[in-house]
């Protein structure tokens, strides 16, 4: 949420203002308006801030299963509403989202999923809408976090499945969404396995505590992490949680088989631990094999997202009956944090007229609907089918097979 308060704060001040905020964590709410320099009203209740201040749009950055109820709220009360990923976390709460979209559609309401904005992603979009590959047959797409970015997930409450119900949800909606963009499709049927193998108390470790900064163990641990307190400012929540505990119980590690509704295979895996940071996507077309790379190197060790990282980016073609690849070069319009794709969201979402391209509601639901199916089928060992009444109510319908 700093990167929107910056934005709101320089390129887009002549059109908006930050008229409030308001966290159950007074503390937490305190040090984010000191980081972000905002002086404004700030409140622990959502209907009286909205009662008081009458937003115009609300931007919704709580813990991922929090967010369905602001949505929700602000919905009903008919403002604007820009969420961050995932849009929810579970079929459940992507049922009463559209519910309450279907009772307010004159509401604008978006995700704000900016992977799909990342300069390679927009490259290869173009490339795929100009047929450089023919019809997209099968895809894999591989993504790797390093040990300093994926070893965050775990020193946070994602690693509680009850907040985030596991990284197929708060991390990877991201790319099943851009996916989405990519193949102009929508993931109909999911198969996956994953586990936890290098956190959590039966990962091989040497010290385990609460938080690091409490931690007995604190000055020989290699794990050891020092959060910014000014930004954390709380009584309640710290991100330096043991990345040890028993109490995490999401995976580290997973991959699935994904059948689109157009017919496209997609093979997807993440991991949580590499030596590396980074994505790597590969598209078979009838023509030939498009592949884009995408890795990240920074010179901070706290956050690979900065407007410091540099990327390492870079896309090819591979023929079909041809040994030799052509390269692609990949378009930039403009820097900023995650790769330059939040310049480009932000262009889009704060314009005095937001394109249709932006990634909607409904696209958010389907993104979350792959992710929750991937969750079920690495707890129930079968096959899962994103449920018909969802994708109907995201304006979608299923193409089956005669199998089934």
């Amino acid at each position: 949420m700093l990167a929107f308060a910056s934005a709101l704060k320089t390129r887009f001040a002549a059109n908006y203002s930050i008229a409030a905020l308001m966290d159950t964590d007074a503390g937490k709410m305190r040090g984010f308006a000191r980081k972000a320099g905002i002086t404004v009203p700030m409140y622990t209740d959502f209907d009286r801030m909205c009662d008081e201040i009458s937003p115009d749009l609300i931007l919704v950055g709580t813990a991922d299963v929090f967010h369905a109820d602001y949505i929700i709220r602000a919905l009903d009360r008919k403002i604007a509403v820009v969420s961050e990923k995932p849009l929810c976390i579970n079929f459940e709460q992507c049922r009463a989202i559209l519910d309450a979209k279907q009772r307010n559609p004159e509401v604008f309401a978006v995700t704000s999923h900016n992977s799909r904005y990342r300069p390679v992603a927009r490259t290869v979009k173009k490339m795929l809408e100009q047929g450089v590959i023919g019809r997209v047959i099968s895809a894999e797409y591989r993504e790797t976090l390093d040990r300093v970015h994926g070893k965050s997930y775990f020193r946070r409450w994602n690693s509680r499945r009850k907040f985030s119900n596991g990284l197929e949800l708060h991390k990877s909606s991201h790319h099943f969404d851009k996916l989405n963009y990519l193949l102009n499709s929508y993931a109909v049927e999911v198969t996956a396995s994953g586990v936890l193998l290098n956190y959590g108390a039966n990962a091989p470790h040497s010290y385990e505590g609460k938080n690091c900064h409490s931690c007995q163990h604190r000055d020989v641990c290699p794990d050891f992490f020092q959060f910014d307190a000014e930004l954390f400012n709380s009584e309640i929540y710290a991100p330096d949680q043991c990345i040890w505990s028993p109490e995490i119980d999401i995976e580290d590690n997973f991959s699935a088989g994904i059948r689109f509704a157009n017919g496209v295979y997609v093979n997807y895996s993440l991991c949580a631990a590499a030596d590396y940071e980074g994505e790597v996507i590969q598209l078979q077309g009838e023509s030939g094999r498009l592949e884009a790379v995408q890795l990240a190197f920074s010179n901070r060790q706290d956050d690979l997202h900065s407007i410091q990282a540099v990327p390492l980016e870079n896309i090819r073609i591979y023929r079909c009956g041809s040994a030799q690849p052509e390269d692609f070069p990949v378009e930039h319009v403009g820097l900023g944090f995650h790769g330059g794709a939040d310049y480009t969201l932000f262009t889009d979402l704060f314009s005095e007229n937001p394109p249709p391209s932006l990634p909607t509601l409904e696209d958010g639901i389907l993104a979350v609907s792959t992710g929750a199916a991937a969750v079920q089928s690495i707890r129930t060992g079968k096959k899962v089918l994103i449920p018909e009444d969802i994708l109907r109510m995201a304006g979608k319908h299923r193409f089956r097979t005669d199998a089934e």
